[in-house]
């Protein structure tokens, strides 16, 4: 049967130059389906003269969140494009968030009268703490409006079993399709590059986290590990890539534990040149327990660098086999995973990176749109036929 090309709409709350699990998820997700012969129109909110210029990426204007200056408030403005939207002939929108972007991508589906489909991308709960208010009020409240999008859209995607899970305890009642985020390894520019970093700490055994530096992402945790290690292995160095509102807060726990001079933080870094911190480590090190997928995990693994990860439920789902060691979230039993990583023959290193690259073999983004594309058409033919 001859595929049908859709227009697709992705609305988002948060895209470039921000880099976290959701913008990467929607880019692999859009640049793949653009592949397959899809127009993908992402609507975003704008930050001015650093925005993309891309055709279908139309910006709306936004502000800084009052209590997290990386999130950004959108505004129905300009007033053309908003009153311009109605009219692109959508076949499907596939909102990312369930904020005011994600609502207005939800309202435009009813006026197009074409199915929503919401992927539940953030454990929202985790996050009541940067609102000024009790947080068992915003967890409630984060509940209730989670449950609440999600049986109002026509279909509804999570990441992994996981978050379904999750999801069915909230009181969602629609079906639910899981369909991990894919990677993209054709955005990992420059892997035979050594980052400067990473050369100046030649002879060390590497350890890398990447991600954005927030408290939900049990970053204490690994700083307490870290210290822990480093009394039977002074030689090790920890490289963080990412940047986040609890940075200053890090920083100065790794000063008081005696280990600030070990540790190397590098700031935020594009996609394209996360590859030659990948390809150079010895060991990915993922303390988060708030992930609905950790898809930093996942480009770690594509790159053949095992990991050593605090046991939950989603590392539990997303590393298998010999790709890395799940751990009690105690820094001490962290600590000495990372220490018998370190001390395997080469042989066995070897091999590790390999059952690594073969776990991430399925989560090719190429191969997870054709999932995604397949739903998009379920969906517009079960809808069409509802009309």
């Amino acid at each position: 049967m001859a595929r049908h090309h859709l227009t697709i709409g992705m609305f988002t709350d948060t895209y470039l130059p921000q880099t976290n699990g959701v913008v990467s998820s929607l880019l692999a997700s859009a640049d793949a389906l653009r592949r397959r012969g899809h127009r993908v129109i992402i609507v975003a909110p704008g930050l001015g003269e650093v925005d993309e210029a891309h055709p279908d990426v139309f910006y709306l204007r936004s502000a800084s969140f009052p209590f997290y200056p990386e999130f950004r408030m959108a505004f129905p403005l300009p007033a053309k494009l908003v009153a311009n939207l109605p009219r692109v002939p959508f076949n499907v929108i596939h909102a990312h968030s369930f904020f005011f972007i994600g609502c207005l991508g939800a309202y435009l589906a009813r006026v197009r009268n074409v199915p929503l489909a919401y992927t539940y991308h953030t454990r929202f709960v985790d996050y009541a703490h940067y609102l000024p208010v009790h947080q068992r009020v915003t967890k409630t409240q984060a509940v209730w409006i989670s449950r609440e999008f999600c049986n109002h859209c026509d279909r509804v995607i999570t990441p992994t079993t996981d978050v379904e899970r999750l999801l069915r305890s909230y009181g969602v009642e629609k079906a639910i399709d899981i369909i991990p985020t894919g990677i993209d390894l054709a955005t990992f520019a420059g892997d035979g590059e050594v980052p400067r970093t990473i050369a100046a700490l030649q002879g060390h055994p590497i350890l890398l986290s990447v991600g954005r530096i927030a408290k939900e992402k049990n970053l204490d945790f690994l700083a307490d590990a870290f210290a822990h290690l480093v009394t039977r292995r002074p030689d090790a160095r920890l490289v963080m890539v990412g940047d986040g509102p609890y940075r200053s807060e890090l920083e100065q726990r790794c000063v008081s534990l005696g280990c600030r001079e070990l540790v190397s933080f590098v700031g935020d870094l594009p996609q394209q040149q996360l590859g030659g911190y990948y390809s150079n480590a010895d060991c990915f090190v993922f303390s988060s327990k708030t992930e609905t997928q950790g898809l930093v995990l996942l480009e770690a693994m594509a790159h053949g660098l095992p990991a050593v990860a605090v046991d939950c439920a989603v590392t539990r789902e997303v590393l298998r086999s010999a790709a890395g060691t799940l751990t009690d979230d105690d820094p001490h039993a962290f600590a000495d995973a990372v220490e018998l990583f370190l001390r395997e023959a080469p042989a066995q290193r070897e091999a590790r990176r390999q059952a690594a690259r073969t776990a991430a073999t399925p989560y090719s983004s190429d191969a997870l749109a054709v999932v995604l594309e397949q739903l998009y058409v379920d969906a517009a033919g079960s809808f069409a036929v509802a009309r």
